[in-house]
């Protein structure tokens, strides 16, 4: 399977988990299920997922602002500011978070040339760690695989049925599409 194509399951995944976390109150969805000093409720790690995409793609691979910087919402002054999301509304959320599907889907063959370039991306500021481009094309697209299994087990958590997110219910063909 491509990058390419994995983002679109990506793609199908989060719009079935956006329909169900519409459904949900908004109360619930800021809810402490989680005791941590990082993401602790869903909103959180919606907002975690989306910035760590923009990051990567937007800042480090492609050196451009961010979609966050766009709206002008500036970098978070502690740790509290970068985790904790509960007073967002989910539709600003998810807003932002289709801003910045919308951006990776217009720089895709940007973010695919870097890939193919063998760049060496640091991992963060404080490590001496790189990646390739091509691995953080994989590690965003897997980092957002993980947290998803964690909102789907918060819903489950606050009583909800989650979506069905599995890669094969969103790409596997009937016998008539093959």
């Amino acid at each position: 399977m491509t990058a390419e194509a994995f983002y679109r399951y990506l793609m199908s995944a989060r719009r079935a988990l956006w329909v169900t976390l519409r459904a949900l109150p908004e109360d619930q969805l800021s809810a402490a299920v989680i005791p941590t000093e990082g993401a602790r409720c869903i909103k959180d790690l919606l907002m975690h997922m989306a910035v760590v995409e923009d990051g990567w793609f937007r800042g480090d691979l492609l050196g451009q602002p961010t979609v966050l910087e766009t709206l002008g919402v500036g970098a978070p002054g502690s740790a509290a500011e970068y985790w904790h999301h509960d007073h967002r509304p989910l539709d600003w959320l998810l807003s932002y978070w289709e801003a910045v599907e919308q951006a990776t889907l217009a720089s895709w063959p940007a973010l695919l040339e870097q890939a193919a370039q063998h760049r060496r991306i640091p991992v963060d500021e404080s490590r001496p760690e790189t990646l390739s481009a091509d691995e953080v094309l994989w590690h965003v697209m897997q980092h957002e695989v993980r947290h998803s299994a964690q909102v789907v087990q918060m819903i489950r958590l606050l009583g909800h049925r989650p979506p069905a997110l599995d890669l094969v219910f969103h790409v596997a063909r009937g016998p008539e599409e093959a």
